[in-house]
C-alpha cells in the first residue's frame, strides 16, 4: 500500500498504535505504543485485511511473516496477542473516520458499507457530504436518510442485499446507476463476510457491460423532446426565455448524445462528467458561449449534430397512445 493509497483509505489525519493483549486475559491491552505511518505501510501488505484498520492477530501468522513484522516494529512478546489499530488524530477533520464512527454507532451489525462521492475520490471540499451505502441483513425496509454527524452532512442509503439488487436493477433500466458507481469506485469501509467484495466485483462488471441498448421508442421520445426544445430556442425572442430553454435543451441533448453512444447517464454535475468521459463536451462549450452572450448559433449547430447522430429531427408523425388508467 502506497502513501497515496493509505491517504485514500484512512485519510491524512490517521495515527497508528501497536496494542498487546495478554493471551489469557480479556481485559484492556497491557502494552500500547505509537508506530509511524511508514511502519504501518511496511507491514500492511503482509495481511489479508483489505480496507480494515484492524490487522490480524500477529501471533497467529506464520513465522516468516512474524519475523518480517518484528524487523519493522521490534520484538513482540510471545505471551501477548498484538493488533495494529488506526485512530484519528482529529475526528472532526477526517471524513473517513467520521463515516466509520457513524457506521459503528448506528449499524454495528452491518455486513458491508461503502463510502462514495468526492470524499472517497479524495477531492472533497468544505461543502462535500458523506455518501454512504450500508448493507444490513435484518433491515425492515430500505431507506434513504439525510443527517448530520460530527459536523458533516451525510447521505445514507441503507439496504438489505435483496433491496440493493432491486434498486440497482431499476437504476440500470434508467441508465443512471449511482449505487453501482459508489460501490465500484468508492471506499469499501466494511466487509464482514465477503458481501462487500462480491458487491464491488458485480458493480464493476455491470458498469463495464454498460446500460441496455436503447429501444427505437426511447430514441424517438428523446429525439422528439430535443427537437421540440430546439425549435423553441430558435424561435425565442426573449433573452431570459432563451436561457431557460437552452438550459433544458442542454440536458436533453446531452442525454441523447450519451444514449446514442450507449453510455451511462447522470443528474446534474454527473451528466457533465459523463459527457466529458464520452468526449462530448462540445455541447457544454457551445452552451457556455450562449450564456456568455455570444449568440446561440454554435449551440444550435451542435444540437443539430446530436440529433443527426440519433436519426435526425422528429416532429410530424410522432404519436404515443395514452396509457390505460
Amino acid at each position: 500500500m502506497s502513501a497515496d493509497d493509505a491517504r485514500h483509505a484512512y485519510g491524512d489525519n490517521m495515527g497508528w498504535r501497536l496494542k498487546g493483549y495478554p493471551k489469557r486475559d480479556s481485559g484492556p491491552p497491557s502494552t500500547v505504543r505509537d508506530i509511524s505511518r511508514e511502519q504501518f505501510l511496511e507491514i500492511r501488505p503482509l495481511f489479508d485485511a483489505e480496507d480494515n484498520p484492524w490487522l490480524v492477530d500477529l501471533n497467529e501468522v506464520v513465522p516468516e511473516i512474524r519475523s518480517r513484522v518484528e524487523q519493522v516494529l521490534g520484538p513482540l512478546d510471545p505471551e501477548q496477542d498484538y493488533y495494529v489499530t488506526g485512530h484519528p488524530l482529529d475526528w472532526d477533520k477526517d471524513p473517513v473516520q467520521v463515516a466509520r464512527d457513524l457506521l459503528d454507532e448506528r449499524y454495528p451489525l452491518a455486513t458491508a458499507a461503502f463510502l462514495g462521492g468526492s470524499v472517497a475520490a479524495g477531492n472533497y471540499t468544505a461543502n462535500s457530504d458523506l455518501d454512504m451505502i450500508v448493507i444490513v441483513d435484518d433491515l425492515p425496509c430500505a431507506f434513504r436518510e439525510t443527517l448530520e454527524h460530527r459536523g458533516w452532512p451525510v447521505e445514507l442509503f441503507c439496504h438489505t442485499i435483496e433491496s440493493f439488487q432491486d434498486f440497482v436493477a431499476r437504476d440500470i433500466q434508467d441508465r443512471r446507476p449511482p449505487l453501482l458507481h459508489m460501490c465500484a469506485e468508492g471506499f469499501l469501509m466494511l466487509d464482514a463476510d465477503g458481501t462487500g467484495q462480491r458487491i464491488r466485483a458485480e458493480a464493476r462488471a455491470l458498469l463495464d457491460i454498460g446500460p441496455p441498448i436503447p429501444t427505437a421508442l426511447e430514441l424517438e421520445d428523446r429525439r422528439y423532446g430535443t427537437t421540440d426544445l430546439l425549435e423553441d430556442l430558435i424561435g425565442a425572442r426573449d433573452e431570459d426565455e432563451r436561457l431557460f430553454v437552452a438550459a433544458r435543451l442542454l440536458t436533453c441533448a446531452g442525454e441523447l448524445a450519451l444514449v446514442v453512444q450507449n453510455k451511462w447517464l447522470g443528474h446534474g454535475k454527473w451528466l457533465l462528467r459523463r459527457l466529458r468521459d464520452a468526449k462530448a463536451e462540445e455541447l457544454v462549450d457551445a452552451y457556455r458561449a450562449l450564456v456568455r452572450g455570444e449568440g446561440a448559433e454554435w449551440f444550435i449547430e451542435v444540437v443539430e449534430h446530436v440529433l443527426t447522430s440519433a436519426g435526425g429531427r422528429l416532429e410530424a408523425g410522432y404519436r404515443r397512445d395514452a396509457s390505460h388508467r
